[in-house]
């Protein structure tokens, strides 16, 4: 390594160093490499609510974060037999294609 890329190197971290002391981590010698520690907020609870329902408002953020809920399912327009029929009717190749997606309980021998 050249000197002048150690002395780059040298820089970054020494002006890197100084984003760490407040992120709620300390670097320290032990399992994890890493221990948490509680910083102060700087807003209030109320300024945070107001900033999200804001962000919400603004379309930047969803409203929640849950799944959405289940459509309702069609019903199948093929009957019973047709799905047998399907299965019978399958090709070689067919059935090692399934049997690749899906697992050793489809497709081939099951």
């Amino acid at each position: 390594m050249t000197s002048k890329a150690l002395l780059l190197a040298a820089f970054a971290l020494s002006v890197s160093a100084p984003a760490f002391a407040s992120n709620g981590a300390t670097f320290v010698n032990n399992e994890i490499g890493w221990e948490t520690h509680a910083t102060p907020s700087t807003k209030s609870r109320a300024e945070v609510v107001a900033e999200l329902k804001a962000a919400q408002d603004a379309g930047v953020l969803a409203n929640s974060y849950e799944f959405p809920a289940a459509t309702k399912a069609s019903p199948s327009k093929l009957s019973r037999e047709g799905v047998q029929r399907g299965v019978t009717e399958m090709t070689d190749a067919e059935r090692d294609a399934v049997h690749r997606i899906y697992g050793p309980v489809h497709g081939r021998d099951s």
